[in-house]
C-alpha cells in the first residue's frame, strides 16, 4: 500500500500554540505594567499637598542660616518686591505675549495639555534627552504656590502638579489663573509677578512697557538667573530676540516691529550698575544678624546657581548650612572697620574694599567682606565690583601658563628695555612703575620679574607664549571671568576685570597644588520637614601640573620675602602673594596714584584677596573735568596687604605651622647664567651665576653666549686700545648687539657694556676732545694704586637745581668706605677737583657757582675713590662729558 503524502496535520495546533503563548505574555507585561503605574499613580496623587487655596496668597516661615561648624548665626525673614496687579490693568501685549510663550493652547486644555506632554516625549524619545518641558501656565502655578521643594525633578512631582493644576481649573477662570501666575511667577532679582520686574529692570509701569521689554519678561520665567540682563546682557538679549520672534510669528508684532525692537539697549539696566552696582534686592526685615555680607552672597547663591525664589529663602522655613568660618569671617569685618587699615579719604569720601577668604582644598568660602559700611542687600564689593587687577593677573595669565607651556623656569631672562608694539595702526610702550626714576633693569630673570613686579618682562613673556595661551589658561583653567576683548597684550598688566572672589578661587588653584575646585559657601539646604532641598555638586579637576604649581607657589613665596609683597609675612608660615595696581585713565596720566590696590596671597590652608580703591569712576567729574577720587601712593604691598596680614594671623591661630609648600616629584635644580638664563660658560663672571628649581626638562642645556672677552687699554679700561698703547688687559663684557646704543643700561651691567672709544694715543694723541684745553692729567695728590679703578656711568642733569648725578662703580663691587675726589673741567677754563660723598652708588653735586647757574658749554667729569683716613687717591676713571645748551 502506498506511503501517504499528506502533510502532519499536529503540526499546525503547535505554532498556533506558541504565537497565543508570545500575544498572552506580551499582554500579561502590559496589564503588569498599566497596573503598576495605576498603583504608582494612586500613591503619587495620595501625596499630593492638601488642596489649600490660601497657599496661593503664600504663608511664611522663618528660614535659620549656621556656619561650618553647624552653629546658628542668623535668621531669615523678610518681604518680597511683589507688586499685584487686576486682570484689567494687565496690557493685552503681555497676556498674549506669556500665553504664546508659556502655553499657546492655554484656553483650550483643563490644566495639562495633552498634545504637549505627547510633543515633549517625541522630542525627548528624539533627541534622546529630557529637556523638553510640558508643563502648562496652571502647571507653573500649581508648582510655585503648593509645591514645597518645586525645583525638585521627580516623576511623583509631576504627576501631584498635574492634579492640582486640574484642580485649579476647576475652581477658578481662565483669567483668574492667568493673573494670579503673572501676579506670583518669580522673575529673578527678588522681583515676583511682571509689576515688580517691570520696575526692576525697567524702572517703568506695566502700561508702558515697549515689546521689547514684554519680551524679556517672557522669557525670563525659562530660566530667571541665566537671561538676567544684569550678569548676563548678552545671553538675556538672545532669549529675548527669541521671545519677539514667537511674537511676531503669533502675528502680537509686526515684522517691522520685530526688526526695530531686537535691536532696543538695556539702558535701564546699565545705569542701575552703575549708579548702585545692579538692581534693588529683596529687602530683609533685620539685618542686624552677623555676618550680613557673607549671608547676602548665601542668598545670592540660592537664587542664582540653585534657583530657589526669594519666598522659599525668606519665608520657607529653611535650614540653610553655610561655609564660613567664623573666627576668620569676625578678623575679616573688625579689619574692615578698623579706620587705621585705610587711608585718608578724599572730600569725605571714604576709600572703599573688599576680601574673600577660600579653604583652596574645599572651595569653601570662609569669609567675605564687601565694603566699610553695610547696606542691606547693597552692593557687595567682594563679588559684585569687578575691577582692574593690575600686576595680581600676572601669575595667572603670563607666569603659570608660561610654566605650564613648558620650555621656561623661573631663571629665564628677558631684557627690561624699551618696547614697542604696534597693532591696528596704533603703537603701545608700556613701561615700568619705576623706569621715571630708577631706570630699565636690563636683563633680568622671571623670579627677579616677578619680585618687583616689573611690566615690560611680563608683557614680553605674554608675547612669546601666544595672548591667546595665556587668555585661555587664565579663563578655562584658572576660571576666571575673561571677555573676547581682553585678548590683547596688556592683558599682562591687568586691563580686564575681576572681583576679590574670582581672584580669590584662581590664586586658590595654585595653594591646591594644581587642583581647580568649584568655589561655594552653600553646604546644605533642608526644608522645614528637615527633608533635603540641595546638595551642593563639588568638582575637581586637576588644571595643571603639579610643578606647575609649585614653581609659581616658590616664586610667589619670592615676593613676600624679597619683593613688593613683605608687608604680608607672618610667623613661619609660608606665604606667598602677588601685589597689584593699576593706571590712572588716560585723562588722569600726568597725576601720580593709581584707581585701585590689591593683594592677592595664599598660605598652603587659606587663600586670600584684598582690593582697596573708590566706587566713583574717577575718570571724570559732573562737570567733565578729571576728578579726584583716585589713590595717591597707596599700592598692594601697603595698606591691603597689611590687612590681608592681619585677617590671616587671626585665621592661622592655633594651627601647625606649615612652613613651606609641599614639593612634587619631577622638580630639578640647577646652576645657570642670570645675564642669559643658560648654564654659566667660562666667561660668565661668579656674582652673575645662581641656582634655580625648574619643572625636568626645562633647565638650559645650551651654554651661556652672552659674554665676550675684549682687549682695553690699561689706563683706560673703559676704552678700547689705541695703535699704539703702551699696555692692554683683556676684561669681560656683554655682548648684545640688538640694544640701542641711546638706551640707558642699569648699573650692575655699566661696567660689562663693551666700549666703543679709543684711547688716547700716547704718541699722536695729547688731547683727546677738542674742548678740552687742558690734558686731563692727575693731580698733585699722591696716588695709593691699591684703591681700585671707578667705572663713571652717563651724566644725568637737573636744570632746576643745577645737579650732576653720575653712578660710579668698579668691577669688584663699589667699596662702602671710601669717599671720592671729583676733576671738572669747566667750558674754557683749566681743570679743578672737589671731594664728594659717594652715596647709592652715584655721585652727586651741584655745577652752580655762588647760586648762579651754569653756563652753557662742554663739561668733563673724571673721579677717583680716596680712602678717608688717608690723603692719598686712586687711579682716574674714565672721562665723563656733559653739554648744556641755552
Amino acid at each position: 500500500m502506498p506511503l501517504s503524502r499528506k502533510p502532519n496535520r499536529p503540526q499546525r495546533p503547535r505554532r498556533r500554540s506558541k504565537l497565543r503563548i508570545v500575544l498572552l505574555s506580551i499582554t500579561s507585561l502590559i496589564a503588569l505594567i498599566i497596573a503598576g503605574l495605576a498603583i504608582f499613580v494612586v500613591v503619587a496623587a495620595a501625596g499630593t499637598p492638601k488642596w489649600d487655596p490660601a497657599l496661593l496668597n503664600n504663608s511664611k516661615q522663618t528660614s535659620y542660616v549656621y556656619d561650618k561648624d553647624g552653629v546658628e548665626f542668623a535668621l531669615l525673614h523678610g518681604y518680597e518686591n511683589r507688586q499685584t496687579v487686576e486682570y484689567s490693568e494687565i496690557p493685552d501685549l503681555v497676556k498674549k505675549t506669556f500665553i504664546a510663550v508659556e502655553d499657546k493652547r492655554f484656553e483650550q486644555h483643563f490644566g495639562v495639555d495633552p498634545i504637549r506632554i505627547i510633543g515633549s516625549a517625541i522630542t525627548d524619545i528624539k533627541t534622546r534627552s529630557a529637556r523638553e518641558g510640558a508643563s502648562t501656565i496652571t502647571i507653573q502655578l500649581a508648582r510655585n504656590a503648593f509645591i514645597s521643594n518645586p525645583t525638585e525633578k521627580k516623576f511623583t512631582r509631576k504627576i501631584q502638579e498635574a492634579i492640582l493644576a486640574i484642580q485649579l481649573e476647576r475652581e477658578y477662570t481662565k483669567e483668574e489663573i492667568l493673573t494670579f501666575y503673572l501676579n506670583r511667577i518669580f522673575l529673578g532679582e527678588s522681583s515676583f509677578g511682571i509689576q515688580a520686574a517691570a520696575k526692576t529692570y525697567f524702572g517703568a509701569e506695566l502700561e508702558d512697557l515697549a515689546p521689547a521689554e514684554v519680551a524679556l519678561l517672557a522669557g525670563l520665567p525659562q530660566a530667571p538667573s541665566q537671561y538676567n540682563p544684569y550678569y548676563h546682557p548678552d545671553s538675556a538679549k538672545t532669549r529675548r530676540n527669541i521671545v519677539l520672534g514667537v511674537m511676531r510669528d503669533a502675528g502680537i508684532i509686526t515684522p517691522e516691529e520685530y526688526a526695530k525692537e531686537k535691536e532696543a539697549p538695556f539702558t535701564y539696566v546699565e545705569s542701575m550698575k552703575k549708579s548702585r552696582g545692579g538692581a534693588q534686592k529683596t529687602e530683609v526685615a533685620s539685618a542686624s544678624y552677623k555676618f550680613p555680607y557673607f549671608v547676602d552672597y548665601v542668598i545670592e547663591e540660592l537664587e542664582t546657581t540653585y534657583n530657589l525664589a526669594p519666598d522659599q529663602i525668606f519665608s520657607g522655613g529653611l535650614h540653610i548650612y553655610t561655609t564660613v568660618n567664623p573666627k576668620i569671617q569676625a578678623a575679616a569685618e573688625a579689619a574692615f572697620a578698623d579706620p587705621a587699615n585705610f587711608p585718608q579719604g578724599i572730600n569725605d569720601t571714604k576709600v572703599e574694599g573688599a576680601m574673600t577668604v577660600i579653604d583652596p582644598t574645599t572651595g569653601e568660602i570662609q569669609a567675605m567682606v564687601g565694603g566699610r559700611g553695610y547696606t542691606p542687600r547693597g552692593l557687595n564689593r567682594a563679588w559684585q565690583s569687578k575691577r582692574q587687577p593690575g600686576s595680581t593677573i600676572k601669575p595667572l595669565v603670563v607666569y603659570g601658563p608660561a610654566i605650564e607651556k613648558g620650555g621656561y623656569f623661573p631663571g629665564t631672562v628677558l631684557d627690561d628695555m624699551p618696547v614697542t608694539y604696534n597693532s591696528g595702526g596704533s603703537s603701545w610702550s608700556p613701561t615700568n612703575f619705576d623706569t621715571a626714576t630708577k631706570g630699565w633693569k636690563g636683563l633680568i630673570t622671571m623670579r627677579h620679574a616677578v619680585e618687583q613686579s616689573v611690566n615690560i618682562y611680563a608683557v614680553k613673556l605674554l608675547d612669546l607664549i601666544g595672548v591667546d595661551y595665556g587668555w585661555s589658561f587664565g579663563k578655562n583653567n584658572l576660571g576666571l571671568p575673561l571677555e573676547s576683548g581682553d585678548r590683547v597684550l596688556s592683558l599682562a598688566l591687568g586691563t580686564t576685570h575681576a572681583s576679590t572672589l574670582d581672584m580669590a578661587a584662581a590664586y586658590g588653584v595654585y595653594a591646591n597644588n594644581g587642583v581647580s575646585i568649584n568655589d561655594h559657601a552653600v553646604v546644605k539646604v533642608l526644608d522645614s520637614k528637615g527633608n533635603t532641598v540641595i546638595t551642593p555638586k563639588i568638582t575637581k579637576n586637576r588644571v595643571m601640573k603639579e610643578t606647575t604649581a609649585y614653581i609659581v607657589n616658590s616664586m610667589l613665596r619670592s615676593v613676600v620675602t624679597n619683593g613688593t609683597g613683605t608687608n604680608a609675612q607672618f610667623g613661619n608660615w609660608a606665604v606667598a602673594g602677588k601685589t597689584g595696581t593699576s593706571s590712572l585713565p588716560d585723562n588722569l596720566k600726568y597725576k601720580t596714584g593709581n584707581t585701585d590696590a590689591w593683594f592677592a596671597g595664599y598660605t598652603p590652608n587659606y587663600t586670600g584677596v584684598v582690593w582697596m580703591g573708590y566706587d566713583s569712576n574717577p575718570d571724570l567729574d559732573k562737570q567733565g573735568t578729571p576728578g579726584p577720587y583716585y589713590l595717591r601712593s597707596v599700592y598692594g604691598g601697603g595698606f591691603p596687604a597689611k590687612i590681608w596680614k592681619k585677617v590671616m594671623t587671626a585665621a592661622h591661630k592655633d594651627l601647625p605651622v606649615k612652613s613651606k609648600f609641599d614639593q612634587p616629584s619631577g622638580i630639578v635644580s640647577g646652576s645657570f647664567d642670570k645675564k642669559s638664563g643658560l648654564l654659566p660658560s667660562s666667561l660668565t663672571p661668579t656674582e652673575f651665576i645662581s641656582t634655580e628649581i625648574a619643572a625636568q626638562g626645562d633647565l638650559p642645556t645650551r651654554i651661556s653666549d652672552v659674554w665676550i672677552e675684549k682687549e682695553v687699554d690699561a689706563d683706560h679700561p673703559n676704552m678700547l686700545p689705541s695703535p699704539n698703547s703702551q699696555n692692554t688687559i683683556t676684561k669681560i663684557f656683554l655682548n648684545l648687539p640688538d640694544r640701542d646704543p641711546a638706551w640707558t643700561w642699569p648699573s650692575n651691567e655699566i661696567p660689562y657694556k663693551p666700549p666703543t672709544e679709543v684711547a688716547p694715543d700716547p704718541i699722536s694723541d695729547t688731547i683727546k676732545d677738542p674742548d678740552i684745553i687742558e690734558p686731563v692729567d692727575d693731580d698733585d695728590l699722591p696716588t695709593d694704586s691699591s684703591l681700585p679703578t671707578p667705572v663713571l656711568g652717563n651724566v644725568e642733569y637737573k636744570s632746576k637745581t643745577s645737579k650732576v648725578e653720575i653712578p660710579i662703580t668698579n668691577l669688584s663691587g663699589n667699596p662702602k668706605n671710601y669717599s671720592a675726589i671729583v676733576y671738572i673741567q669747566r667750558p674754557g677754563q683749566l681743570q679743578g677737583m672737589i671731594p664728594v660723598k659717594v652715596s647709592n652708588g652715584a655721585l652727586s653735586f651741584t655745577l652752580a657757582i655762588d647760586d648762579k647757574a651754569p653756563t652753557p658749554g662742554s663739561y668733563f667729569f673724571r673721579a677717583a675713590f680716596q680712602n678717608p683716613q688717608k690723603t692719598e687717591v686712586g687711579p682716574s676713571s674714565n672721562l665723563v662729558k656733559l653739554i648744556l645748551t641755552d
